[in-house]
């Protein structure tokens, strides 16, 4: 028997049998307030199964390392994304095999988690994975404080690394057109196209289907990003409300998705039941969606063929966004465009582009005075 229920006045109380200390004696743990014996002996059994399954444990002993495991069980996997709870899980190892891991949770202090971070960038870590470990490690432990496991958040205290600025890297109009020439017969035309034309991300390309695409009216929504997960390739919603959005096309972008559409049903036709109709808009011969990962490969192979300046994929969404506020473009259009979260991600992201703009805008004001 590992435990027993008690009526205590008008409640009812479990004591469990939870080990023994390091003398050998046996030790029970009291749980009081429950109102009926049914939730008393629910509990009861909640409890036996966890002792059983190496899964109790008593808060105020709970080992780091222990409450990641718990954390990642019991909120990220529910909570996040399924991508987003994998990079969890590879932060945690970080945490998990340092020393920082075997402390007692309550006993976790300030110092312990700066020189851990320390110790990461001495192994050659970059400042942004470090950074997004901290990231990670203070909201688990910012729930621990909700749950009442620990009084205060020690990752508070602490001061992460700040990452090195990268310059970000975009083409001009004329590079961008003639690059778009140049792949004309290749496969990854169209989601090069949306990328410069919509500033659309490669997941969210791949998993583009038809029926958000509005031809008639000149504009498609963002729905779904295409994500490979464990291997398998799956539909997923965007992070935020503001990433699923409505994007209004110019008519050059109209024509070309509707020659696309045109040659797509082509293939339809002569491939008949072996074509595997998922209605994705960039799709292999057979219907399969592209992988996002591929896209990315294939355009970095293509313009060092072809001998065009070095960038990513995602480097032609910033090329979009640069090329719309260098015409004059409101930010907070761009900021809708591109599904950011707030206009100050986009301001943050492109205030290399906003002083430029700004002379325009004082040049135009002096022509006014001038008159």
């Amino acid at each position: 028997m590992r435990g027993h229920i008690r009526k205590r006045g008008s409640t009812y109380s479990i004591v469990v049998d939870v080990g023994r200390d390091e003398y050998g004696k046996r030790k029970q743990k009291w749980y009081s307030g429950f109102k009926t014996k049914k939730e008393a002996e629910k509990a009861l059994a909640d409890i036996i199964a966890k002792i059983e399954k190496g899964e109790y444990f008593e808060p105020a002993n709970i080992a780091v390392a222990q409450y990641l495991n718990y954390w990642l069980d019991t909120y990220a996997k529910i909570n996040v994304a399924p991508s987003t709870y994998r990079r969890y899980t590879e932060f945690a190892a970080h945490i998990k095999s340092h020393n920082i891991g075997k402390i007692i949770l309550p006993k976790l202090k300030p110092a312990h988690i700066q020189g851990f971070y320390s110790f990461l960038l001495e192994k050659n870590l970059s400042k942004s994975t470090v950074l997004k470990i901290h990231r990670m490690f203070r909201l688990s432990l910012k729930h621990a404080v909700n749950w009442q496991f620990i009084i205060s958040n020690p990752a508070d205290a602490v001061t992460p690394p700040r990452p090195d600025k990268v310059e970000m890297q975009v083409w001009d109009i004329e590079t961008s057109k003639k690059f778009l020439n140049d792949i004309a017969d290749t496969p990854i035309y169209i989601p090069v196209l949306l990328a410069l034309h919509t500033g659309m991300r490669s997941g969210e390309i791949c998993g583009l289907k038809w029926e958000y695409v509005d031809l008639s009216r000149g504009f498609l929504i963002v729905k779904y990003a295409l994500q490979r997960i464990n291997g398998i390739l799956a539909l997923k919603e965007p992070k935020t409300a503001k990433s699923m959005r409505t994007i209004a096309l110019m008519d050059y972008t109209v024509q070309a998705l509707k020659e696309h559409k045109r040659k797509q049903n082509k293939i339809k036709l002569l491939m008949g039941s072996a074509y595997n109709d998922q209605d994705f808009v960039c799709a292999w011969e057979d219907g399969r969606p592209y992988d996002p990962h591929y896209l990315g490969q294939k355009f970095t192979k293509l313009i060092k063929q072809l001998g065009y300046p070095k960038i990513r994929f995602h480097d032609l969404r910033h090329t979009h966004a640069t090329m719309l506020l260098q015409q004059g473009i409101n930010p907070k259009i761009v900021s809708e465009r591109l599904g950011h979260s707030q206009i100050s991600v986009t301001l943050d992201t492109y205030s290399h582009v906003l002083p430029n703009i700004q002379k325009e805008a004082v040049s135009r004001m002096e022509k006014l005075f001038a008159n």
